[in-house]
């Protein structure tokens, strides 16, 4: 009883950590429409960089998600810059990127652990690491984690709601919508792509950097399967709550996160040893994927109006 109660306590804090990776694919994905590989990178990106920032320059750990921030929004342009400027597909746009990042977290954490490039694994010890969930050997309580944890996704979830209803939001939203709407009122689509893939590049990187304090240890293969997660938290979030009108979509995916997050936590009390994780992690998102295209499916089918012969509307 006590396994399942604090595997789904750290599946909580994972899945708010997770939430704003979540946020980030909403506005790639469904917002744009654009499928952006990026976050594999730009989320371990955000980690070494908030990493260096607390231990080697002993800056505030706030300071250090801004810094991730910063980062990962930078990757995000060079997705957008390499799709607009040069005309690279927005699928290879990506996978350049995420590939470059790769060379780029090992360069950084060789200044991080100043052993070479060899090592790509840095955990804090107890007593020369103090982040926002712990000062130095002493660590939150888990009620405390979860509070600042909720309280950074909902701060995040309430400035991109704001973000949305300005002007800005509304032409970036069109420009994901129909382009040639955006075109005909005289304004750049390109420049409203470059700067939702840094704001959704810049939320995996703050993410990222959160990830490594919250768990106390940057491994450059913390990226790996971010993708995957963060689609399956947006879709999950937005089929849960499609028929909710009041639930706006970055609650949705918020929740989809901390669904998400949760079953694969669970996964790992079937799998201890974490040989089948990797399928069942794959099995879990082709469900996702299979019960929401029949989810829409159904959507298409009951939206059809029924029309007798003549035209007549049935009763």
């Amino acid at each position: 009883m006590d396994l399942i109660l604090n595997t789904g306590i750290d599946g909580i804090k994972l899945g708010l950590c997770y939430a704003i990776v979540a946020m980030g694919m909403y506005i790639a994905y469904s917002v744009l429409d654009f499928p952006d590989l990026t976050a594999d990178g730009s989320f371990p990106l955000g980690g070494v960089v908030g990493t260096a920032l607390i231990y080697r320059l002993g800056l505030n750990p706030v300071l250090a998600l801004m810094g991730g921030f910063v980062f990962g929004a930078i990757a995000g342009a060079v997705t957008g810059i390499l799709h607009v400027k040069f005309n690279i597909t927005k699928l290879l746009s990506s996978i350049i990127t995420m590939t470059a990042l790769l060379s780029i977290t090992l360069a950084l954490t060789k200044f991080l652990t100043k052993t070479g490039y060899t090592t790509v694994n840095f955990s804090y010890t107890a007593n020369d690491f103090s982040g926002l969930f712990n000062k130095g050997a002493t660590v939150l309580s888990n009620g405390k984690i979860i509070l600042i944890l909720a309280v950074i996704v909902v701060v995040i979830k309430i400035l991109l709601d704001l973000f949305f209803s300005t002007k800005l939001g509304f032409m970036l939203t069109a420009t994901g919508n129909n382009e040639s709407v955006v075109t005909s009122l005289g304004k750049d689509c390109g420049f409203y792509k470059v700067l939702g893939l840094s704001i959704a590049n810049g939320l995996m990187g703050l993410s990222g950097a959160l990830y490594a304090q919250l768990t106390r240890n940057y491994d450059n293969t913390c990226g790996t399967g971010k993708v995957v997660l963060a689609l399956a938290s947006v879709i999950i979030g937005l089929a849960l709550f499609s028929k909710v009108k009041f639930v706006r979509p970055t609650t949705a995916v918020i929740v989809g996160g901390i669904i998400y997050s949760l079953c694969l936590n669970y996964f790992t009390i079937i799998d201890s040893d974490g040989t089948y994780l990797k399928i069942m992690n794959a099995g879990c998102f082709a469900v996702i994927l299979i019960v929401n295209n029949f989810l829409k499916r159904n959507k298409v089918k009951n939206s059809r109006i029924p029309v007798k012969k003549g035209g007549a509307l049935n009763d």
